[in-house]
């Protein structure tokens, strides 16, 4: 195999890894087996190796001295910092993308916001994180603001796993719909302190309602 098709196939693999991750095909907590998953995509062990080594650089795969790769645990502690750090960024991007983005980033952001609600009302949770995700980037205009959007693109990524956990209760899809359509609203019209205020009231709010449920380390 040559070099190129071996890295070709190492992203291709780092994908799927991924995405089980996300949608909890893999459990918090779980260990990864290069050899098995090697024998189940039916490869070397060496793009497994790499694939795992990158999703550790994205947080979601811890390593072990000993036990080998293992997901990486969903913990009250990890949510603080994540979230933290979300509310130090998202909610002035948010606010400065409001004040500058022009008629097309609107309507990417209102597609965003439409296939999200789709995917809440039909209880979607395994497209749900993503679209979240897509829905928050879309409020930043990344083309305004590459490097915000770089920063908030791994917060997000660190956080879909999180998103299921806290949709899961009855009514939760419900009100996190609610919550975006306001925030939009703000967004769209131009008022960036409102879009500010309510983007941290947002973050705020999951975060505690998350740490309610999860363990402590």
């Amino acid at each position: 195999m040559s070099t190129r098709l071996e890295r070709t196939m190492s992203g291709q693999i780092t994908a799927m890894i991924r995405d089980r991750i996300l949608t909890g095909a893999y459990a918090p907590g779980s260990p990864l087996l290069q050899d098995g998953i090697a024998a189940e995509f039916g490869v070397s062990k060496i793009p497994v190796r790499e694939a795992l080594v990158q999703l550790r650089a994205e947080g979601l795969v811890d390593i072990y001295a000993h036990r080998g790769f293992q997901v990486r645990p969903l913990v009250a502690a990890e949510v603080e910092e994540v979230f933290r750090l979300r509310m130090l960024v998202e909610p002035v991007a948010v606010a400065e993308a409001s004040r500058r983005a022009e008629a097309g980033d609107r309507e990417a952001a209102a597609r965003a916001l439409t296939v999200l609600g789709d995917a809440l009302a039909g209880d979607d949770l395994h497209a749900v994180g993503d679209l979240n995700c897509a829905f928050h980037l879309s409020l930043i205009v990344p083309r305004l603001q590459p490097v915000a959007a770089d920063v908030l693109l791994r917060l997000h990524t660190l956080s879909r796993r999180y998103v299921a956990v806290h949709l899961m209760p009855a009514g939760r899809a419900k009100r996190a719909s609610k919550e975006h359509k306001a925030l939009f609203a703000a967004w769209a019209a131009g008022k960036a302190k409102e879009a500010e205020r309510l983007t941290r009231a947002h973050i705020e709010e999951t975060r505690q309602d998350l740490e309610k449920v999860l363990p402590t380390p």
